[in-house]
């Protein structure tokens, strides 16, 4: 039999049949021999006896991964973030969309909370993403603001939902699916940091496809590739590498560099472009440490 995996907790997983029956399994023993381990979102072929748990026999080939957390055959990423509380990690909404770009994924930028937004914050994040072409909502998860179009953009797809802590990616899956009653986190007051409430990565089918909550991002390294690749990453910057006067320019200080001047022409975010520098030092460091 073929079935997706659900979720997996400690050497079982849940897989679904075709039929839409849940089965419990474990993974054949030659794939920690091979260092292979199935998670959610994976496509496997499986055996199963009544009375017994199954057996995962192989995963059906990826057409891509998430490592943190470990999520299969993803179509989107709902990155989440707010324009109130916390404060959005724009660094870290970054790093996503280079991780989506990399592994093919399409990324959504979803604005919860914006019941209570701050106008300023609202509009400076949509003025630094216009250009990228993006998709952009702005929802609620509180009075229902925005869902409609974001099930809409959800439907047919296995979307991931990621992003800070707080940001009410559980809060918007309970709306999306509100019996999935998920646990929800409270800012810490001395902090204004959220506290995780997801544990592990789990789908649930919904909307033709399936939804992902993911444990909450404080941190997240970019993958390793090289400093001239970073720019092709960008879709504002994409078109215009070729106009550079040098074929390997970083778009840092060389002369003849065809995206700063996209900056005075409104074409890419002077802050997008900031944080763009941060992390080109980053791979240049990586690359640097690499070779020493």
């Amino acid at each position: 039999m073929e079935g997706l995996i659900l979720k997996g907790v400690g050497s079982f997983y849940t897989v679904l049949d075709a039929k839409g029956t849940e089965h419990v399994c474990r993974a054949r023993g030659r794939f920690r021999k091979e260092s292979i381990t199935p998670v959610p979102g994976d496509r496997v072929s499986f055996s199963h006896n009544e009375g017994e748990d199954g057996r995962i026999l192989a995963i059906l080939p990826r057409k891509n991964i998430l490592m943190r957390p470990a999520v299969a055959n993803v179509d989107k990423l709902m990155i989440v973030m707010t324009a109130s509380t916390p404060k959005p990690d724009l660094l870290l909404v970054d790093r996503l969309l280079i991780q989506c770009e990399q592994a093919g994924i399409t990324p959504v930028l979803v604005l919860n909370k914006c019941d209570e937004r701050e106008e300023a914050l609202f509009g400076a994040i949509l003025a630094q993403y216009e250009k990228s072409g993006y998709s952009v909502y702005a929802v609620s998860a509180h009075n229902g603001e925005g869902l409609a179009a974001l099930r809409r953009e959800i439907q047919g797809n296995v979307c991931c939902f990621a992003g800070q802590s707080a940001v009410g990616k559980s809060s918007l899956l309970n709306a999306l699916l509100p019996e999935l009653s998920l646990a929800v986190g409270e800012l810490s007051r001395k902090t204004e940091r959220g506290r995780h409430t997801t544990r592990h990565a789990e789908l649930w089918i919904a909307y033709g496809g399936a939804l992902v909550d993911t444990p909450g991002f404080s941190l997240l390294e970019t993958e390793a590739i090289e400093p001239e690749v970073l720019a092709a990453l960008y879709p504002e910057m994409r078109p215009h590498l070729a106009e550079c006067r040098f074929a390997k320019c970083l778009h840092a200080s060389e002369p003849g560099c065809a995206i700063k001047p996209l900056i005075e022409s409104g074409a890419l975010s002077e802050e997008r472009y900031a944080r763009y520098l941060l992390i080109l030092e980053e791979l240049k460091e990586k690359r640097k440490h690499k070779y020493d």
